[in-house]
């Protein structure tokens, strides 16, 4: 592939299971990231589940042609640009897939030259789209952000925009739930490299082999079951940005790799001794205290300082109430138009009163799955009390009044309620510390855990 060619995803359909494999085969060692499909329904389903920059299809499919793909992909949410390829070129065929919005007519078979010809210009047509996107999108809010008004949102948005441009490495740190890997994409999103690759890395669910293995690569004959070389998430979103998701989980001897990156950008795939040189940005994720873990000999000091340029706080949702009708009705919004329901749905005083006082440990993405039980549970009826979640129900500081009993609340909120308090008071961090009979240290702690100024 180009230096210069756009990492695009791409969706591939063909029936025949052999020429189907080769080209995925062929499009990822030119580094693309690649989705195959062997049917029009098939390759359908996969279009409403995620955009793709880029659909090859071949003309003749069982029951159905390429022709019906293609208006089912110019009716999507984000339609891709498409070709077709086929074994019985004609110029009727020609003009009906041009007249049905493809970009151009692979004829069958096709050298890799002409296979390349073809991706490297849509591949500019893609970049050009990706670019006018950003462009567009770069001075407005983020869905992130839209209509959400606490203080630590305000904070973070600000923070955001600052640190979005520049190349610098960035730890986000929060709760499971918090949204770490959505802030991720944002901030790539509205960085230089938005139309570059944005890949993720998640240490949790990956042997240490295969962790290293996701992010760096490997060899043929590296381990057990490494039967072809293997591109790596760095090595594929050159150029662009790599979110490693509760790196706190990464092996000491990840670590050691991912810190000669940091220092070098340079990588080995695993098994391997050719260094390779890549230009990533790499956003680090935990939900842990990595300064226990340096203290516990559990995460490299160096590497902590190294992914900690910039340090973001995730606030937990029980500490910023005042976003939750906003995203409330968001979601709600969104997964009407999921479940195919006519109008979104609407929530009834009392159940809105019992998802306003919930503590949320989830955070949102608890919030969300909540939504879109219940919007599944009611499809043609309202929403009842009764299609909550007992978790919520009980865990609802609501009494049978349905008030929210304002003297019942958990230490943790009215340590953070005096911490402000106190800071609104008294502005001078050792002055508030010592009223608190805290250290300045765990003021400081204390204010990024409740996002507080």
């Amino acid at each position: 592939m180009k230096p210069h060619s756009l990492s695009m995803k791409i969706l591939l359909v063909d029936d025949e299971k052999n020429i189907r494999q080769t080209l995925v085969q062929t499009l990822k060692s030119w580094g693309h990231e690649v989705t195959s499909a062997s049917s029009v329904d098939e390759a359908v389903g996969k279009l409403k589940t995620e955009p793709y920059d880029f659909l090859l299809t071949d003309y003749r499919l069982e029951n159905k042609s390429g022709i019906d793909l293609l208006r089912a992909a110019k009716n999507s949410g984000s339609p891709p640009v498409c070709a077709l390829m086929t074994a019985y070129a004609s110029f009727e065929n020609a003009v009906s897939a041009v007249k049905e919005g493809a970009f151009d007519y692979l004829p069958k078979p096709f050298s890799n030259a002409q296979l390349e010809h073809l991706v490297n210009r849509v591949s500019a047509i893609a970049s050009l789209r990706q670019e006018n996107v950003r462009l567009k999108n770069k001075n407005s809010r983020s869905d992130y952000f839209l209509g959400q008004t606490s203080p630590a949102m305000t904070r973070l948005e600000e923070f955001v925009r600052k640190v979005a441009p520049t190349d610098a490495s960035l730890l986000l740190i929060g709760e499971s739930g918090t949204g770490k890997t959505e802030l991720a994409k944002l901030i790539h999103s509205i960085s230089s490299r938005a139309p570059k690759t944005f890949g993720v890395v998640n240490c949790t669910t990956l042997t240490e082999t295969l962790l290293e293995s996701e992010l760096f690569g490997h060899v043929k004959g590296a381990f057990t079951g490494a039967t072809h070389d293997h591109i790596g998430k760095l090595e594929h979103a050159n150029h662009g940005t790599v979110l490693i998701d509760e790196v706190g989980d990464l092996s000491l001897n990840g670590q050691t790799k991912l810190l000669r990156f940091l220092q070098e950008r340079v990588i080995e795939r695993v098994g391997g001794n050719t260094p390779i040189h890549l230009d990533v940005r790499v956003i680090a994720a935990t939900n842990r205290n990595l300064e226990e873990a340096v203290k516990e000999g559990k995460f490299r000091e160096d590497l902590y300082f190294r992914l900690n340029i910039f340090e973001c706080h995730l606030v937990p949702l029980r500490h910023r109430k005042e976003d939750l009708p906003v995203l409330i009705q968001r979601f709600l919004n969104e997964l009407s138009i999921l479940s195919k329901e006519s109008l979104s749905k609407v929530l009834s005083e009392p159940i809105e009163k019992l998802l306003l006082s919930y503590t949320w440990p989830g955070n949102v993405r608890e919030l969300r799955n909540v939504l879109e039980r219940l919007v599944l549970l009611s499809q043609g009826r309202e929403i009842r009390i009764e299609d909550l979640p007992d978790t919520v129900r009980e865990g609802s500081k609501l009494r049978n009044t349905n008030v929210i009993d304002e003297n019942l609340l958990s230490l943790e909120e009215l340590e953070r309620r005096q911490i402000e308090k106190v800071l609104a008071r008294e502005p001078n961090q050792e002055k508030a510390a010592e009223l608190l009979g805290i250290t300045t240290v765990t003021l400081w702690r204390k204010r990024k855990q409740y996002g507080l100024p």
